[in-house]
């Protein structure tokens, strides 16, 4: 490892009176360029961006802490992040300083630290609007920050793109993307590339609103290029919307995309269509639930695959695409590899989306019995759908999908996916009717969840050659927020949704180590190092939601009792 180069710890006090001074501050930052992005998976001791790299990988190449040392593994440091609440902050790291970011009612806050020791460099807060809409109060999590030369590209509640200075902290442009009032929010960074901040909304298709893609100058904030998920009439696509359902159409995307450089394609992956009731908007709805190849410099659309058309159920596929090199029949396929919520895992050919192969992942799995290899489309299980004012259905997966948000993590020297699993279903019905008004919830459903087995999850692996499963790690509770990193040191560290800080054997699941901290997962770690010492370092805390998610199932009421924290906790070997 190479030493990362530090900045000069200053005291707090000594800090804030050196900002009140207007003083220059003694610290350096290195300037997150281009070049740095595009390449770096060959620059272990950082975490630029949200997956750190532009592939999607979730991973670490850094190798100090291993299957001999990770059970010495200890607190370094720990932080409040200062609200309550769920917090889903995945912490930037460039050159031995953390950027971190904390969201609730009323503030969005970013936080820059040392790495290595947890000293306040500097904070930024700013209040957000009293009348913020539904599901922006019900999701008000900030997950990470974007970093780009001097500046730090902040995601605010309110639907703005905020750039700070590095070094201060202060403001330097802001972007409005979208009103807010209509109920759009922005939750997850943007993908830096090439000069561009891309990126969709979060505020989300049970708001009604009609998602986008759009890019923005990094520089600048000006945008560049928007490209909506729901077509206009007149548009390829729009005769699959009923009258104008396509104005309150949903899409959203609610995580960063993953970037193919060679290419110049950037993938995103689309959300439900709205509301969940399907006979308000017959047709197949594109391009919601489905993953779109775009060009990254004019946002024209390359192709495009539809995971679930004419979405029921809240299966939205926002999760990230993989992109990999995949050997089959003895060739090198360029590819993309997905595990979204409707519980199917898909490989498709990153040139022109063809579906290469398409496997369930999690065996309860029972709404559709596979997917058409000739037409790209499930092959749905009869009476699955709801009617409006009928009888609740039961079916697997839950809302909760058979997998989350949180990303799932691959490691190219074992080959292997890990993905963090659910085994949950639900008795899922639509109300008599539904009026969309703005600013409020736009859904129309009622259902409850049921966890069928003893087991809520699962940490599994896979090949992702051939989709299979290859070992699995059960856990009782489901592993909502856990998400994944997994490490040169042949390790898979994740967050338990029961308070264990977890060190798996990467090639066989075995657990190795686990630290005990009390805390609910929120996120998924992230590796780093300073001065040639690998830390690792994650987000904890909070349960806003689980009441909401889980109703009357007892078998998740542990759950409920967990500490109501959002904590930032620095691991690393003893000095």
């Amino acid at each position: 490892m190479v030493a990362a180069k530090r900045w000069i710890p200053v005291s707090l006090g000594l800090l804030l009176l050196l900002a009140s001074w207007g003083a220059v501050q003694a610290w350096e930052w290195a300037p997150v360029t281009d070049e740095r992005l595009l390449n770096a998976a060959k620059d272990p001791n950082n975490w630029l961006q949200y997956y750190r790299t532009h592939d999607g990988w979730s991973y670490s190449p850094l190798n100090q802490i291993n299957a001999r040392n990770v059970k010495k593994l200890q607190v370094k440091w720990m932080m409040s992040l200062g609200e309550l609440g769920e917090q889903q902050s995945f912490p930037m790291v460039n050159n031995g300083v953390m950027i971190v970011t904390a969201a609730n009612i009323p503030h969005n806050t970013v936080y820059a630290l040392d790495a290595a020791a947890g000293t306040l460099l500097w904070k930024w807060t700013r209040k957000t609007p009293e009348d913020l809409t539904a599901f922006a109060r019900i999701h008000p999590q900030s997950r990470a920050v974007a970093l780009y030369e001097n500046t730090v590209i902040v995601p605010t509640l309110d639907a703005k793109l905020i750039a700070l200075d590095a070094k201060t902290g202060k403001q330097v442009w802001e972007t409005t993307t979208a009103d807010y009032k209509d109920g759009y929010y922005l939750n997850s960074p943007p993908l830096v590339a090439k000069g561009l901040l891309i990126m969709g909304p979060a505020g989300p298709g049970e708001m009604g609103i009609r998602g986008w893609a759009a890019a923005f100058d990094a520089k600048t904030g000006k945008e560049v290029w928007r490209r909506y998920t729901v077509p206009e009439p007149g548009q390829p696509g729009s005769d699959t919307w009923k009258g104008d359902s396509w104005q309150r159409g949903g899409g959203s995307i609610w995580l960063p995309p993953t970037y193919d450089a060679e290419s110049d394609t950037v993938f995103f992956a689309t959300g439900n269509p709205s509301p969940f009731i399907d006979a308000v908007r017959k047709g197949d709805n594109l391009y919601t639930n489905s993953v779109l190849a775009v060009d990254r410099a004019t946002g024209k659309v390359k192709w495009y695959y539809q995971y679930v058309p004419a979405d029921a159920w809240d299966f939205d596929t926002m999760n990230e695409h993989t992109v990999l090199t995949l050997k089959r029949d003895g060739k090198d396929i360029p590819a993309i590899v997905s595990f979204q919520k409707p519980g199917f895992v898909t490989a498709l050919d990153r040139r022109d989306g063809k579906l290469l192969y398409a496997k369930k992942f999690t065996k309860s799995v029972d709404w559709a019995e596979g997917i058409d290899m000739r037409t790209g489309r499930p092959i749905e299980r009869s009476g699955v759908r709801p009617v409006m004012g009928g009888e609740k259905i039961e079916m697997c997966p839950a809302l909760l999908g058979s997998r989350n948000w949180v990303p799932s993590s691959y490691n190219p020297q074992t080959g292997l996916i890990y993905v963090p699993t659910l085994d949950l279903c639900m008795k899922y019905g639509y109300v008599k009717e539904i009026k969309w008004t703005r600013g409020l919830a736009y859904v129309g459903i009622a259902f409850e969840t049921v966890m069928k087995g003893e087991n809520g999850g699962a940490v599994r692996a896979y090949n992702p050659n051939t989709g299979d499963m290859v070992w699995e790690h059960p856990l009782k509770m489901p592993p909502i927020h856990s998400g994944l990193l997994s490490t040169g040191g042949g390790l898979v560290f994740f967050q338990t949704m029961e308070g264990q800080f977890r060190a798996l054997d990467g090639k066989t699941g075995k657990l190795i180590s686990q630290h005990q901290n009390g805390q609910i997962a929120s996120t998924g770690p992230v590796s780093f190092a300073v001065d040639g010492k690998q830390y690792v370092a994650v987000v904890v805390g909070g349960k806003t939601r689980i009441r909401g998610w889980f109703g009357a199932e007892r078998k998740l009421d542990p759950l409920l009792n967990m500490n109501f924290n959002g904590l930032l906790m620095v691991y690393g070997l003893p000095d």
